[in-house]
């Protein structure tokens, strides 16, 4: 069977389910006749997930049960009231900028090879999207500057925002987030981007050595080794900066489920899926659709 056949079988919004189609499904992967028979029995049995509001709809005494709703394969909860989804979302935004301000100083307290000052901001673009995560980006390096706190991460503003758009458009738009594959390529992708933005300012500004302690010694070596200034300061920045990005991703991976759950519940399917399956929305894979049908089985 094709491949949207398998996915439309199990798409979200779906409120009838083959049985006929969920024994081919199950046949296909290598299941007896036995077990077949027993997928088709529970799709018989299986009641709707929400009982139907209209009476002209409910099933007569004695009737066979309607067949398993797709709530039984994909949880799709109501949806939060607007005033609480924007206090969720603020004090989303605030965590994110919280953690891009712990992360700066630590680094600059333990001179780590690391920068750990986008982490929220990444947080905010894989669970929120691309603008609210440039705003995390904005709202980090002016807060600082506010703060009373050195200014000397001002010019890298444009470096931050360049990484919120390309994660942000990266999982939502472009689809880089429906695999693991495609997850690790944006990763890299951000950090050599952020690597080209980053560069120039550091030679220009700081005349290639800036607050940065850790950078500053890589830059020295590579320039010693006998590169070029530019090319060593986009050396030593491109070799922190794919570590640092890399982190920073995975951490945004693993707390956006649990943001995304309490945000936008009427978009969010069970948390008995991977992480990828969160931007899998377009054209997930059948694998991924299987695999949550063995997963919520005992509901069938």
């Amino acid at each position: 069977m094709s491949r949207s056949t398998v996915y439309d079988a199990f798409r979200p919004g779906r409120t009838r389910l083959d049985a006929d189609l969920v024994v081919d499904i199950v046949r296909s992967l290598g299941a007896t006749e036995t077990d077949a028979e027993d997928w088709r029995n529970r799709c018989i049995a299986a009641k709707p997930a929400a009982p139907r509001r209209s009476s002209r709809l409910a099933a007569a005494p004695g009737a066979e049960a309607p067949p398993v709703s797709a709530a039984s394969v994909l949880r799709f909860d109501a949806p939060r009231r607007g005033g609480r989804r924007v206090v969720l979302v603020i004090g989303v935004l605030i965590g994110a900028v919280l953690l891009n301000v712990a992360g700066g100083r630590i680094v600059l307290w333990l001179d780590l090879p690391l920068y750990l000052d986008m982490v929220g901001t990444a947080v905010v673009a894989l669970a929120l999207g691309p603008w609210y995560a440039v705003a995390t980006a904005v709202i980090t390096q002016l807060g600082g500057a506010l703060a009373g706190q050195s200014t000397l991460g001002l010019p890298f503003t444009p470096v931050a925002v360049v990484g919120a758009l390309l994660w942000g458009y990266g999982v939502h738009r472009w689809g880089w987030g429906r695999s693991l594959s495609r997850f690790l390529l944006l990763s890299v992708v951000v950090a050599v981007a952020c690597t080209i933005v980053a560069a120039p300012i550091t030679e220009l500004v700081y005349g290639g050595f800036s607050a940065h302690v850790a950078g500053n010694s890589l830059t020295a070596r590579f320039r010693d080794a006998g590169l070029v200034l530019p090319l060593a300061i986009a050396t030593a920045n491109l070799i922190t900066s794919l570590l640092d990005k890399l982190i920073a991703s995975f951490v945004a991976l693993s707390l956006t489920p649990a943001i995304r759950h309490g945000i936008a519940r009427d978009r969010m399917p069970s948390p008995n899926l991977p992480p990828m399956a969160l931007f899998s929305g377009a054209r997930p894979s059948v694998a991924l659709h299987l695999g949550v049908v063995a997963r919520r089985a005992s509901v069938l």
